[in-house]
């Protein structure tokens, strides 16, 4: 099982914002990308371990997806449409799951928008 958070961005969600949103979480963290499936990883410095994986944005253009999805209502300022990016850690790592809050928390101060996470 994995710890899953999402990301609902009013702005794209462009390299830039997506660099600064790991960025802080923590830039002593290494950084890998699977290019095939378009994820971002980073994992622990000292023991390699995995802490975060981000998934490619997408936009979503159906009004009422996310809530229906995941129970969240948008406001009128996304327009009708929203970036989402989901991000997971595995389940059984505190360290992982901060990593996974702080990254989302990161991205939605830097596009605008609202995050969700799995409990």
């Amino acid at each position: 099982m994995t710890y899953d958070t999402v990301a609902l961005c009013r702005a794209e969600p462009d390299a830039a914002a997506t660099l600064g949103a790991l960025l802080a979480v923590g830039s002593d963290l290494k950084m890998d990308t699977v290019d095939s499936a378009g994820l971002m990883q980073l994992f622990d410095p000292g023991d390699g371990r995995l802490l975060l994986t981000v998934e490619t944005a997408r936009l979503v253009q159906v009004p009422g997806e996310a809530e229906r999805l995941l129970g969240v209502t948008l406001d009128d300022s996304f327009g009708g449409r929203v970036w989402w990016v989901e991000s997971r850690a595995p389940d059984d790592d505190p360290q992982a799951a901060e990593v996974t809050r702080r990254f989302t928390a990161a991205l939605v101060s830097i596009t605008g928008g609202l995050t969700w996470a799995d409990r």
